[in-house]
Formats: C-alpha cells, sequence, structure tokens
C-alpha cells in the first residue's frame, strides 16, 4: 500500500515555458538491520547485569576530574527494553510483541557479557510462542559532568553516552548479533556563577534513563520496516496532452494518465517527449510497476540527452537520481 498526497506546489520556472509540481509520497522502507524479517511474534528479552553504581560516572571541575559520582542504574535496561517494545508494538509491523522483564543472565559479573545458549533460546521460543527473540546482553552508561569559566562567567555540560550488545535468534537456529553506542550532550548558558549553569542541565539520573530510552527506541527502529516521506516532480507544460494527463494524476487515475502521456513520447513536439516520459515513470511508480518506471526513467534521460544544453543535461542529472531511487525501492521489494 502506498500512501501519498499532491501538494500541487508550483516548485520551479523552467526556461522552455515549463513548469515542475511536486507531490509526497510516503515510501515502505525495508528495515535497516532486516533481522527480524518474517518474525510476527517477537520476546524481548532482558539478559543483563546492573552496572554498579559507582561505574563510569565522573564529575569535572575547570578540566580537572574532581570525583566520580554514584549513580543506580538497576533500572535502565528495562526502560531500554520497554521502550523498543512498545515502539515495535506500536509499529503494527508484528502480531505480538512480549517482554521478559526478568534477567535471564545467571552471572553477577557487569564486566564480562554473558550470552544465552542456543538451547536456552530456542526454549524460550518454544515456551513464549514466538519466532523470534531480540536479547539485551548488555547496556553500558557513563557520562561526564563538566563546568568551567568563560569569559567571566561559567558554563557546564553534560555529555551521556551508552553502548549496548544485542542478539537476534530466530526460531529454528539462526542467530545474529549487533552493537550501538550513541551520545547525548546537553549545555548551558553561560551563566553568572557555576551552580547556575549546573542547573540548567538535567540530572544525571535522568539524562543517562533518558539515553537508555533512546537506545531502546533506535534499536526497534532499525529492526522494523519504516515509511519515509519523499519528494516526486511531475513535468507541466502547455501541451494538452501534458495537462490531460496531470488532471488525470491529480485524481489518483495513474493508468489513464500514463495513456494521455504515452502519444507524447513519439509526437511531433520534441520538447514535451522527455517530460511526458519522466512523468510516465512517476505513474508507473504509483501502480507498483518499478520495472516499467525504471524503463520510463531511462527514456526520459536519453530523450533529454538529445537537447544538448545545460537545462537537458541538468534534468538528466535529476532523473539519475530519482532511477537510483527507483532501482534500490526496487531492490527492497525483491528481497522481502
Amino acid at each position: 500500500m502506498r500512501h501519498f498526497f499532491l501538494s500541487i506546489l508550483l516548485v520551479l520556472a523552467l526556461p522552455i515555458s515549463a513548469q515542475q509540481w511536486y507531490f509526497s509520497v510516503d515510501e515502505y522502507c525495508a528495515a535497516e538491520r532486516p533481522l527480524l524479517k518474517d518474525s510476527r511474534q517477537v520476546l524481548l528479552v532482558n539478559n543483563t547485569v546492573p552496572q554498579p553504581e559507582d561505574f563510569g560516572h565522573s564529575i569535572a571541575v575547570d578540566g580537572v576530574p574532581r570525583e566520580n559520582d554514584r549513580v543506580a542504574l538497576d533500572q535502565a535496561p528495562l526502560h531500554c527494553l520497554f521502550t523498543a517494545t512498545q515502539s515495535m508494538d506500536e509499529s503494527m509491523e508484528y502480531e505480538r510483541v512480549e517482554l521478559l522483564e526478568i534477567s535471564q543472565n545467571s552471572s553477577v559479573d557487569f564486566y564480562h557479557r554473558n550470552q544465552l545458549s542456543r538451547s536456552q533460546m530456542q526454549a524460550l521460543c518454544e515456551e513464549y510462542e514466538v519466532q523470534a527473540l531480540l536479547i539485551l546482553n548488555q547496556l553500558v552508561l557513563y557520562n561526564i559532568l563538566e563546568s568551567f569559566p568563560s569569559d567571566d562567567m561559567y558554563y557546564a555540560y553534560l555529555q551521556a553516552c551508552s553502548q549496548s550488545h544485542w542478539t537476534v535468534y530466530r526460531r529454528g537456529g539462526h542467530l545474529d548479533v549487533f552493537t550501538t553506542s550513541d551520545t547525548i550532550l546537553w549545555e548551558s548558558e553561560l551563566s553568572y556563577t557555576r551552580q547556575q549553569a549546573l542547573r540548567q542541565l538535567p540530572s544525571t539520573d535522568d539524562a543517562l534513563m533518558y539515553l537508555a530510552r533512546e537506545v531502546g527506541e533506535k534499536v526497534a527502529t532499525s529492526l522494523t520496516p519504516q515509511w519515509q516521506p519523499a519528494k516526486r516532480y511531475l513535468y507541466d507544460t502547455k501541451n494538452p496532452a501534458i495537462q490531460a494527463g496531470l488532471q488525470s494524476f491529480r485524481f489518483q487515475h495513474w493508468d489513464d494518465a500514463i495513456a494521455a502521456w504515452l502519444p507524447c513520447i513519439n509526437g511531433m513536439d520534441k520538447k514535451a517527449a522527455p517530460m511526458a516520459a519522466a512523468n510516465i515513470a512517476i505513474a508507473y511508480e504509483m501502480l507498483g510497476d518499478y520495472a516499467s518506471a525504471c524503463d520510463y526513467a531511462q527514456r526520459a534521460i536519453r530523450l533529454f540527452g538529445a537537447w544538448k544544453t545545460a537545462y537537458g543535461r541538468q534534468q538528466q542529472a535529476n532523473i539519475r537520481y530519482y532511477l537510483a531511487q527507483l532501482q534500490a525501492r526496487q531492490a527492497r521489494e525483491r528481497g522481502q
């Protein structure tokens, strides 16, 4: 299914009595990490060991480390996993998404990553009747809080960083492992006192919990197909056939638009020919016929090349970019 709307917005007045109009298309894009492909029931699993309170939290004053802060992060993995679970559930890409909150990790050593065995993972798939597991093995959160003078005033910042380690297990034995790293920076305005600058920043606890949720959201997004907006451009000239096709296109009558534009390609109006071919490519894209869309995009490139003008070369470059998008989309569709 393809969602779009016609903005019918004049973008550019072209030097040959033509105009371009654009509309927005929501493209269904494959997941950045297609590790859960074809998995409709997914269990998220906590396999972490709590991070020690005194690990990774430094405070510096005027560039000199002063002390290590203590932050309780026992709940951080759950914040991460709750957010990932909710994001995946709301995406409507999965029939069922569940979370196993209690850590399956029997170790007490935070510094040594302990992954579940294949037999354990397969047993979880069978017990919870899911096709795949998304397992958080380790979440490391660390930060630096620093303040220092600047031009007779004070400035402070809080930088929070994360590293996470994940396993994706698909029922039957297929296993993938990936890691992530993220950084978020909060900065104060210049202030008259050090304390005024520091008060503008979130607490370390709040900052790290926020970062944990961001990790979960980003991981869920990377594993799930997404709708992404993209712009498409149509040529508009005074040619009656181009006008008729545009009218059909506005009412989503793709076949009628193609039928109106086809005669232009071999017609007497040589300036309308490449524009008609480019418009036909977009109409075929709306129909989901990417092979035909690529074919007519290539025709438009050839026809604009016959102009042997700077404008023609610019349009060739624009349509080559569009053709690359079409080919990438065609490849994604074939891979699904």
